[in-house]
């Protein structure tokens, strides 16, 4: 994979926030390189009070991941 690649998979990343078990958690995604669907690449070990908090968190996450990284979580 090519340098000029990785900020297009970087964007292809989603933040997902969701209501399970009584708290609230996030997970992010990839689509898959071969196939179809997405491939969870990180995801909340923290259960949050609020879906503000565990987007909050989220979006911290996601802004930290490195573009290197995310093509290497991509396969």
């Amino acid at each position: 994979m090519s340098a000029s690649q990785s900020p297009i998979l970087h964007s292809s990343l989603k933040l997902h926030v969701f209501e399970q078990e009584g708290g609230w958690h996030w997970g992010i995604t990839v689509p898959r390189t071969a196939g179809s669907g997405f491939k969870v690449v990180a995801y909340s070990d923290t259960t949050f009070v609020g879906e503000t908090e565990a987007r909050r968190d989220g979006d911290r996450v996601l802004g930290s991941m490195p573009a290197s990284a995310v093509a290497a979580l991509a396969f």
